[in-house]
């Protein structure tokens, strides 16, 4: 894949990004009404289909229906990123090998919390009132300490969680083999290589976050989000706040895994299922954009 920021000067780089715009993810699909959409800030995001933190981001633009288009970046090669290293170095996104990395507007950002500061000010321009409500929950203390719950505490649970066992681990792989932009060879590594490191990583991952059972302890987190709700159909009261599609999207990660279960036998079940309706499919606010 060619660099997107292969232009000498950093506003070259970034607009030269916003040409090279990748084709939607295959389950993507077109917004209800993308002409309403259109004069938008474009937003693209260089994701891995399984990362709590992307879904995090990606949760928020659906529920407001405000269109994105993501890469999928490669576990082994990460090829997908490597303009990050013809980047200035003092860049905060010099060098940067991890995901999810976005561009919002002209703006290249790194790491999930202030590319979701980002974007939660982008939408502050919105006129729609169930968006100006999220906003406005941004700057509630409460909200702010469950969105850094769902980043510390609850997001370093999955992983464990997916590569469990092996087999568990090569079924979250396995979405590789739907990326259209990887090689055959680079689904077979990926899913064969990639799923065996982090079944491998497993053991480390536990012990530097203290996790004895990967199971119990996202029943124990679970647990502790139904509390909060306390029996309300979102932490928000009638309409999800931000702290409400954080959480969403961090768990929406193990959709179709085994952990999937661990979900749908918690106390949050109900919330989830409401959060699904409220937030619609993945993609669903994506708009195709070919490269030009």
């Amino acid at each position: 894949m060619a660099s997107p920021l292969a232009a000498t000067s950093m506003m070259g780089q970034v607009k030269q990004a916003h040409a090279s715009w990748s084709k939607p993810r295959w389950f993507g699909s077109e917004a209800s009404d993308p002409a309403s959409i259109s004069s938008r800030v474009p937003i693209k995001i260089y994701q891995y289909e399984i990362c709590p933190f992307c879904n995090k981001v990606k949760a928020v633009l659906d529920y407001c229906k405000f269109s994105y288009t993501t890469v999928e970046v490669n576990p082994l090669s990460k090829k997908e990123i490597n303009f990050t290293r013809e980047l200035p170095s003092d860049h905060a996104c010099s060098n940067y090998r991890k995901v999810p990395i976005a561009l919002v507007g002209e703006d290249l950002i790194a790491d999930s919390s202030l590319i979701l500061n980002a974007i939660v000010e982008k939408l502050s321009e919105e006129k729609e009132e169930k968006i100006k409500l999220l906003c406005s929950s941004a700057k509630d203390p409460q909200v702010q300490e469950w969105v850094r719950w769902a980043d510390q505490e609850l997001a370093v649970l999955l992983f464990p969680n997916l590569t469990r066992t092996f087999s568990e681990s090569f079924q979250a792989f396995s979405y590789v083999q739907q990326v259209p932009t990887f090689s055959l060879l680079d689904k077979l590594s990926n899913h064969v290589a990639g799923a065996t490191a982090m079944w491998l990583a497993q053991g480390k991952l536990k012990s530097k976050y203290k996790i004895s059972d990967e199971r119990q302890a996202l029943a124990l987190a679970l647990a502790k989000w139904a509390d909060a709700l306390d029996r309300k159909p979102f932490l928000g009261g009638s309409s999800p706040n931000l702290a409400d599609l954080c959480v969403f999207g961090v768990l929406r990660a193990v959709d179709g895994s085994a952990t999937q279960t661990v979900i749908e036998e918690s106390p949050v079940s109900d919330w989830y299922g409401r959060m699904r309706e409220s937030v619609g499919e993945r993609g669903v606010a994506r708009v195709a954009r070919e490269a030009q």
